[in-house]
């Protein structure tokens, strides 16, 4: 998580091309802005609203994606839809609602010190979070085949293909 929300970060200072499009060098030496050829003027870039609130954004968008993998401690979403549980999307929905507020209402984005991101930098946003649900899935999956051969062993056999597929709902059923 905290990976992605750096990378959302330096994305904006290096790669957007709207902004501040600095090298590496300057970024990382961003304490000592004012010494660097032009002076000060090169501080200005790092009082923009855009990098961090990009940052923020991706850890609300990652932690909505985290609380859809925790439908189930093991089975996949594919198994598990999202659908499921309507509280948790409901959740879901509430908060990014909460999160457009703050940004897109002037008001609450003066408040909060963020401003308004755009198509562009959305789809960043999303480009950096969603990730964090394959590697979920890909953790699932190494779970459900560990204790699909941990329950053959206990029953001396092969037990069937089907149930490496199956997942424990946060309710403590057998999910399929």
């Amino acid at each position: 998580v905290g990976l992605v929300t750096v990378a959302g970060f330096v994305w904006w200072f290096v790669y957007f091309p709207e902004g501040g499009n600095l090298s590496w060098a300057h970024l990382t030496r961003f304490q000592a802005c004012d010494k660097l050829p032009g002076g000060a003027s090169n501080c200005e870039v790092f009082r923009d609203r855009h990098p961090t609130t990009i940052a923020m954004s991706v850890l609300v968008v990652v932690e909505m994606f985290n609380a859809l993998n925790n439908l189930s401690e093991d089975g996949s979403l594919l198994v598990v839809p999202p659908w499921d549980n309507q509280w948790l999307l409901a959740a879901i929905a509430t908060s990014m609602g909460l999160h457009f507020f703050i940004l897109y209402f002037p008001p609450a984005a003066a408040v909060f010190g963020v401003i308004p991101l755009s198509g562009h930098e959305w789809f960043v946003v999303v480009a950096l979070s969603a990730p964090v649900l394959l590697v979920d899935e890909l953790l699932k999956a190494v779970s459900r085949r560990r204790r699909h051969a941990a329950a053959a062993n206990r029953t001396g056999g092969e037990l069937s293909p089907l149930l490496g597929m199956a997942g424990i709902t946060v309710a403590g059923g057998l999910g399929s």
